[in-house]
């Protein structure tokens, strides 16, 4: 009976729960950057070098200071070595550039009680975290002016006979996404939020730059003037990238998102009082 009583509390707690629930539903626009091998070598220097970025928002709201999120965002990432700091970066005169297209999943932690709603707290910064997976394809300008792509040709010698041991690396991968925001309510069924949040990736090579350059000798000719475009005679091995740390991008933007008109929840009718 005791069982029989508290899967009915249960039941019961979960459907009023669900219908407490909210929704929303919104666009973003903003700006993609990315931190990595190529060209800027601090924050800074990133930030400068955002580009336009648009994504779709989907919230459920599972509670005052909780909810899940689901994003879907597209941007480009880039960057060249002529706007690095350093001289000898200058010299290597790689570059790159990246679409980017992402599928997010998460938690927002308010700080303040909130929700789209009349009430008196109508606003609340968060922190939000979760798992991203994401496509990319870098590609490089040659000395023509016009955008290759740089998986395919191995720069590094991935998949040729100047590096049989590593295969060419995929152009889908995983991030931990993390960052923070803050948003408000304009009407009861509209907010705004901005948002500013890093991506930690699982690749090296979203600027196509991680390890050593190859024994020249052995990659193409399209393969070599990509991998180094500087045209310096450079001895195999010597570095070409930070191969200690992973790529990073970020999304920063503006997000509106509306409420969502939610459908109450059909509870068994033997379960309700």
């Amino acid at each position: 009976m005791r069982k029989v009583f508290a899967l009915y509390i249960f039941i019961l707690f979960s459907c009023f729960e669900l219908q407490a629930q909210k929704n929303e539903f919104g666009l973003f626009l903003g700006g993609s950057s990315y931190f990595g091998d190529v060209g800027h070598t601090n924050a800074e220097s990133a930030i400068l070098h955002t580009r336009p970025a648009l994504g779709f928002v989907y919230k459920n709201n599972m509670h005052d200071y909780l909810a899940f999120r689901t994003t879907l965002m597209a941007g480009t990432v880039s960057a060249d070595d002529i706007n690095s700091k350093h001289l000898n970066t200058q010299a290597r005169k790689l570059n790159f550039k990246s679409n980017i297209l992402e599928l997010s999943m998460g938690f927002e932690f308010n700080f303040f009680a909130y929700r789209i709603r009349k009430r008196k707290t109508v606003h609340s910064p968060y922190l939000f975290g979760g798992l991203s997976v994401f496509t990319f394809n870098p590609m490089g300008r040659n000395a023509s002016g016009e955008w290759v792509a740089l998986q395919e040709l191995g720069t590094e010698g991935q998949g040729t006979s100047a590096n049989t041991l590593q295969d060419k690396y995929d152009l889908v991968s995983l991030a931990i996404p993390f960052g923070f925001g803050y948003k408000a309510n304009f009407g009861t069924k509209w907010a705004i939020s901005a948002e500013w949040a890093w991506r930690v990736t699982n690749t090296d090579y979203l600027d196509d730059v991680s390890g050593v350059y190859a024994n020249a000798a052995l990659l193409d000719e399209g393969a070599n003037a990509m991998a180094n475009p500087s045209g310096l005679d450079i001895i195999p091995g010597k570095q070409r990238g930070n191969s200690n740390n992973n790529d990073w991008y970020s999304f920063a933007g503006v997000s509106i998102t509306y409420k969502l008109r939610n459908r109450p929840n059909k509870c068994p009718k033997a379960l309700l009082p």
